[in-house]
């Protein structure tokens, strides 16, 4: 019995030192903008450099824990509110702040998540999958309108406001063009109304 119990208790401090690991690769991620030196992240999780190694097989692993643990701690980002209901003019709105919110919130790690996508199939899925998520949710937040349209036509509307509206263009329009949250809110909502009939 105390035998199991010691072992219990070394998976438990087994666990606690990797969620240690993963929480502060996400902090320092999101403070820097890049993926911190080991000893750095070994300092700030409260463990030694050997456990971080311990801990995960290949710096893959931790990066793809990392990622899982971002999309939980901000899922709600991801959401539009009361999706697909209201005006016209509301939804767009919300929609359009929703994502500006999105994007402000996580532009560190999808900096990072993009540059890496090349060669880590793992940011690759999630990127795509996301993608795919977020064009899911203007088919149904502008339902109303699209399903108006021929087939191929909305989803050429979808296609665009999703593409209008990715974190690629609001880093694009903020980063390098030097604009101002309110001023791509103001565009996006104009160009979405533009699109939808």
């Amino acid at each position: 019995m105390q035998q199991q119990t010691a072992v219990d208790g070394r998976r438990a401090r087994r666990e606690r030192g990797r969620q240690a690991v993963v929480d502060a690769m996400l902090d320092l991620v999101m403070e820097r903008g890049a993926p911190p030196p080991v000893e750095e992240l070994a300092a700030r999780a409260g463990v030694s450099v050997s456990s971080v190694f311990r801990y995960f097989d290949t710096l893959d692993d931790l990066q793809r824990e990392t990622t899982a643990r971002f999309l939980e701690r901000h899922a709600s980002l991801f959401e539009v509110p009361r999706v697909g209901d209201g005006p016209r003019s509301e939804r767009i709105g919300r929609f359009v702040t929703a994502r500006v919110a999105q994007h402000r919130a996580v532009a560190p790690i999808a900096r990072l998540s993009r540059a890496r996508a090349l060669d880590q199939p793992h940011l690759a899925a999630t990127l795509a999958d996301t993608r795919r998520r977020q064009l899911d949710q203007v088919r149904t937040h502008f339902a109303p309108e699209l399903d108006t349209l021929a087939a191929a036509d909305a989803a050429d509307v979808a296609a665009t406001i999703a593409t209008l509206t990715a974190f690629e263009a609001w880093d694009q329009l903020t980063a390098d063009l030097g604009r101002t949250d309110a001023a791509v809110r103001r565009s996006w909502e104009a160009a979405i109304a533009a699109l939808l009939p």
